[in-house]
């Protein structure tokens, strides 16, 4: 059991602060489905991608293979070395996939744009599909014994290269021969900065708030080893806990990709009417099936205990912050499709003073509520 909570503990420090940068440079997405207009545009954005997205991977190595690491890890956190090993281990590990991510995402932003959206969803579930497979078939390998961190690394890899190589091979079969060689929309890249920056740093808050109650609940802990179990509560809580509302997320692609005449004029614009009604019905599905994981009492630690595989008594311990996950859904509802609308209009710059404000009212409630 405590090698289970060890490894758990470790992926999950690593794989938040990678999915960290993996959501800043997810934003591409965004240019992809406004600013790319022809192939020079196209390729503009995709060598900056490239750029961004590689130094995400330098900086990795440094903080997986210097005290850097250890810093951030073991210090910081107060987790045991043993622990702080295999963090940084799984980080080195995980550092190429934040570059595989960022060019399926960009591509998948002009798919949307185009309308192609049933060949993103299904790079995402092929993505789902393809981790499950690879967790299934490890599982009956020596490798679940001789070194159980690399089959969540190598289950993530799996999904996130099937999901790149299906979004990136439409995009040159569907979309690439309908756009003009030639420059029709200039796109600077001071223009991509100014349209990507408030989107990066408003996504880059919200991300890194995790790692934050990551390390302040670790930090409150009483001991290293309520440390550890803390930090794989906190594990097992958020990617469940993010199951039923986090697809709210996709709404934010609706306006810029529907409310907007495409090149070619084959699709007639949607009022914003029927923009909402859609909006405010997907909400209602998840905050139901929110309410249902969470609030029926047995069904998140049969859930957790059963089919995610985490044992009871972090199960048990999972089901309070489980039930304050319900409510998320309401939130994440109304802010991705306001967020889409600021992006179809260009005017991203609106969404920074959430930031100071997200920031103040988590920083308030970690040091308050311990208290």
């Amino acid at each position: 059991a405590a090698d289970v909570v060890e490894t758990l503990a470790s992926f999950g420090l690593a794989y938040v602060l990678v999915k960290f940068f993996v959501g800043v440079l997810g934003e591409v997405r965004q240019a992809g489905l406004v600013l790319v207009h022809d192939r020079p545009s196209y390729y503009k954005i995709l060598i900056c991608t490239l750029v961004g997205a590689s130094s995400v991977v330098v900086l990795l190595i440094i903080i997986a293979e210097t005290k850097l690491g250890v810093l951030l890890i073991q210090e910081l956190h107060g987790v045991t070395p043993s622990v702080s090993k295999l963090t940084t281990s799984a980080i080195a590990y995980l550092s190429v996939y934040p570059l595989i991510d960022a060019i399926s995402w960009y591509h998948a932003g002009i798919l949307l744009k185009w309308h192609h959206s049933t060949v993103v969803g299904a790079g995402s579930l092929a993505d789902i599909f393809a981790q499950i497979l690879a967790v299934a078939v490890l599982l009956y390998t020596p490798l679940i014994c001789n070194n159980a961190l690399l089959v969540p690394i190598l289950a993530a890899y799996a999904g996130v290269a099937t999901r790149c190589s299906i979004v990136t091979v439409a995009y040159f079969r569907s979309v690439y021969p309908l756009l003009k060689k030639e420059k029709t929309v200039p796109v600077s890249i001071f223009k991509l900065v100014s349209f990507l920056s408030p989107l990066m740093v408003s996504l880059g808050i919200q991300r890194i708030s995790r790692p934050v109650v990551n390390l302040l609940v670790a930090r409150f802990a009483a001991s290293k080893c309520d440390a550890t179990e803390a930090v794989a509560v906190l594990t097992a809580t958020y990617p469940f806990g993010h199951l039923p509302y986090g697809w709210l997320n996709q709404l934010k692609p609706v306006s810029p990709a529907f409310q907007k005449e495409k090149p070619n004029n084959s699709t007639p614009v949607l009022p914003g009417r029927t923009i909402g009604i859609f909006c405010s019905t997907v909400v209602a599905f998840s905050a139901t099936m929110c309410f249902i994981l969470f609030w029926i009492p047995g069904v998140s630690v049969a859930v957790l205990e059963h089919v995610i595989g985490v044992p009871h008594q972090l199960a048990v311990l999972c089901v309070d912050p489980l039930k304050l996950f319900a409510f998320l859904s309401f939130a994440v509802g109304v802010r991705a499709p306001l967020v889409g609308w600021l992006t179809l209009h260009h005017q991203t710059k609106l969404i920074l003073p959430s930031v100071p404000v997200r920031v103040c009212t988590i920083l308030a409630l970690l040091f308050a509520l311990p208290h």
